[in-house]
């Protein structure tokens, strides 16, 4: 409804992009691999987990520990999953094709991220059958269950923009991945708490306001934060940007 009302853009262009992108993570099995070892990783680390902290363990009806291997997973999840979105366009030749067509680039841009997202929350989803096992075995907060999965999608589409931008730099699949892990990483512990401790106080939280996964830690506990939607919808708008700019770069 938003991409509607914006002068200039054309629906039937993202949805011609988004249809295409879909269909390739639905017809090959890498994405279903993916997505099969992702959730069986996550439901064995939240109810076994490590270090004793598994649901077993704890013997608390929470998701708290379930939403705090996600950033974690996501590590290695989202790098596989935009891997291929422009590097393999890189590598046929079809991105030459891609661009001479008569859409405009950040239509491109868009289709290929509202795929790459939804297929995401397509298997986000099934990890629903976990929130209902617990509901049934106690007292379950809908309201943190809500905002959890909410932080999941927003952080899952910061992850994916970035992961974008890094595919659109590289010739193959491999070095695309790589790299993309390689920032998830980073992301990743500049919000890990013995380092922020590190730098003290002020300075780190200057390092944190810069990791996508702390500004996930308000979604984990339930808290709406206005900042933390602003932070990561504005980072996924500057990730689509730089995108859109590299791929004119090519032309």
């Amino acid at each position: 409804m938003f991409l509607r009302n914006l002068p200039g853009v054309e629906m039937n262009n993202i949805r011609t992009i988004f249809h295409k992108e879909l269909s390739i993570y639905k017809n090959t099995p890498i994405g279903y691999i993916f997505s099969s070892f992702f959730l069986l990783l996550l439901s064995f680390l939240f109810f076994y987990g490590l270090g004793g902290n598994s649901f077993w363990d704890l013997k608390i009806s929470s998701m708290e520990q379930y939403f705090m291997w996600v950033p974690l997973l996501f590590i290695i999840f989202i790098p596989a999953i935009t891997m291929r979105l422009w590097s393999e366009e890189e590598k046929s030749g079809t991105i030459e094709v891609l661009l001479t067509l008569p859409v405009k680039d950040y239509e491109i841009v868009i289709g290929k991220f509202l795929s790459a997202w939804l297929f995401l929350i397509l298997t986000l989803c099934g990890t629903l059958l976990t929130p209902f096992t617990i509901f049934l075995l106690g007292s379950l907060d809908p309201g943190l269950i809500f905002s959890g999965y909410l932080g999941t999608f927003l952080l899952g589409g910061a992850y994916i923009s970035m992961g974008m931008v890094i595919s659109s730099l590289s010739r193959d699949q491999i070095s695309s991945f790589m790299m993309t892990l390689l920032l998830c990483l980073i992301t990743f512990l500049l919000g890990y708490q013995p380092l922020l401790q590190f730098f003290g106080n002020r300075a780190g939280g200057y390092i944190a306001f810069f990791s996508l996964s702390q500004h996930f830690e308000s979604f984990r506990m339930g808290v709406f934060d206005p900042r933390d939607f602003l932070f990561y919808f504005s980072f996924i708008a500057l990730m689509m940007v730089s995108n859109v700019l590299i791929l004119r770069g090519k032309k």
